[in-house]
């Protein structure tokens, strides 16, 4: 109770208002011509059109909006055409591309109307759930398509939850393909160059030493623009950009307003994936037929959907805050435009984030079992504000690891934006010694919810498997199988199995087996 007044006091002092998440149902909203559910929570405004294939047509910051509205196509309910790429009301949804592409995608599930329900309404979260009518195009008969998307309080957070349903009486094998299309201008300006995308470089892409693979060459095609991290500068060219991302999350930026619109999912290693195994795409629109635009792309593995009923469920996180680029990198806290960087001789630790979270962020200090042995002054946070973090660095004795803690309004944690290890040595970055192999280490944070990170140490290339466990031994999930090269390597796991649901709460193990070896740690899932 002393921890949430003492937030409580802190964002007050500050003029950071925790307001209630809410949930209505609008006719002809925002003039659009079509009714609306609408979900705020004083941070974020959300809303879906249920008229034109339940799309998401609004998620702003503030007044700050980042989705693109072709405003000369607004109330029209245009028929889908299935030997062009016509697209209902004229905003694109796709939610399904199937496992052998054929355009265009069906058209019920990009056009149908969908059935719309409130599912929960507190103040603490609202929830909706869309459902498309069957499928009636030949190629894919009886598939239908659901959505959940839910507004927590007091985060950017919006949870969107997308469901293929197979009522036919055979299998089919889809993925789903979530597309969001961002304004690339201000207003009527143009000014294209001040809109960028933000995507990892897998160190192992299948695409070569630059991680992507392009339909055609673009100057909107920066490359590396910081380490690891590949930047994509808007220009009207119509074409599009591949990404075998290692890391779940991409980043569309207003660069003029410092705005960042992030979405985080799961990577299936090893699974089969469409666009010759792209799990971020990048198109950018000419305008041809309308104003140009930037669609940032989410594809799911390919997966089997069983006769009568078989489901299957991907699920983002879509996020927002006040933040410039290049982004540096983007987990369920916030996003990094400058990582934790220690200072010894000055005496400080410094970083500049944006934190998707109404609350506070506070520099912890870790040994090397991940327990928490010190801490720094709280700071107050809001997604509507950059946190530069500027601290004198108070580093107690056996100091393994320092992070950035962020808490939510009611002082809960809500995560780690960023990490950094460090030895009692001083500034240089320390690692523990390892075993001639491998070496596993504990998942932080643990306990967890709703994920964790699982970070295992190679002293050579070698052939691994991860694997979690439930305590009768049952398999829940493979993290990773095959060749790894020498170093750390992180992987995430978000307490689902191999189909994408969620596990209950409860005690699970992680098992890494390499060059005949195997080590197993404990770890603890509470929902």
């Amino acid at each position: 109770m002393r921890n949430i007044l003492l937030i409580f006091l802190v964002l007050f002092s500050v003029g950071y208002a925790d307001e209630p998440a809410t949930v209505d149902s609008v006719e002809n909203y925002n003039a659009w011509g079509w009714k609306a559910f609408v979900m705020q929570n004083g941070l974020i405004t959300a809303a879906v059109i249920p008229a034109i294939g339940a799309r998401i047509m609004q998620y702003d910051l503030g007044t700050h909006s980042s989705i693109f509205i072709n405003e000369n196509l607004l109330g029209d309910v245009l028929e889908p055409d299935q030997n062009d790429w016509h697209n209902y009301g004229g905003f694109k949804n796709w939610p399904a591309p199937q496992d052998v592409w054929s355009w265009p995608p069906p058209a019920q599930l990009d056009a149908g109307v969908y059935t719309c329900k409130i599912v929960i309404n507190s103040q603490d979260s609202v929830s909706i759930m869309v459902s498309s009518p069957r499928e009636t195009w030949n190629k894919t008969p009886d598939l239908r398509f659901e959505r959940r998307i839910t507004l927590y309080r007091g985060s950017t957070l919006l949870k969107v939850e997308q469901t293929l349903i197979n009522e036919r009486s055979s299998s089919q094998n889809w993925s789903v393909w979530d597309i969001t299309q961002n304004k690339v201008q201000h207003g009527d300006e143009g000014d294209y160059s001040n809109f960028w995308v933000y995507l990892p470089i897998n160190p192992d892409s299948k695409f070569g030493s630059d991680g992507v693979n392009m339909s055609a060459s673009s100057d909107a095609w920066q490359g590396e623009v910081a380490p690891g991290i590949y930047g994509v500068q808007f220009l009207p060219d119509d074409k599009k950009l591949f990404v075998d991302s290692h890391e779940g999350w991409n980043c569309y930026v207003d660069e003029r307003d410092s705005i960042a619109f992030a979405k985080t999912f799961s990577i299936y290693e090893g699974e089969t994936y469409p666009d010759n195994g792209a799990h971020n795409e990048v198109w950018i629109g000419s305008g041809l037929n309308s104003p140009p635009y930037v669609e940032v792309e989410v594809v799911s593995p390919i997966v089997s959907l069983p006769a009568n009923g078989g489901r299957y469920t991907f699920t983002e996180e879509w996020w927002t805050a006040k933040i410039p680029g290049p982004i540096l990198g983007v987990n369920g806290a916030g996003a990094i435009l400058q990582k934790l960087q220690v200072n010894d001789a000055l005496g400080k630790i410094t970083g500049k984030f944006g934190i998707f979270y109404l609350g506070t962020a506070q520099v912890i200090y870790l040994n090397e079992n991940m327990e928490v042995i010190g801490q720094g002054p709280e700071h107050a946070v809001t997604p509507l504000e950059m946190f530069t973090l500027d601290d004198t660095i108070s580093k107690p004795e056996g100091t393994m690891g320092i992070a950035l803690r962020i808490k939510d309004s009611q002082g809960n944690r809500a995560g780690d934006v960023d990490m950094i290890d460090y030895g009692i040595s001083g500034t240089k970055e320390v690692r523990k010694i390892s075993p001639d192999i491998f070496t596993l280490f504990q998942n932080y944070p643990n306990p967890f919810n709703p994920e964790t990170i699982i970070s295992f140490e190679l002293q050579k290339p070698s052939v691994v498997e991860l694997v979690v466990f439930d305590l009768t031994g049952k398999k829940i999930k493979t993290l990773a199988l095959g060749l790894y090269n020498a170093g750390s390597h992180q992987l995430k796991w978000r307490g689902d199995n191999e189909s994408g649901r969620n596990v209950t709460s409860g005690v699970y193990f992680y098992r890494l087996k390499s060059s005949g070896l195997t080590q197993t740690r404990k770890m603890i899932l509470i929902r």
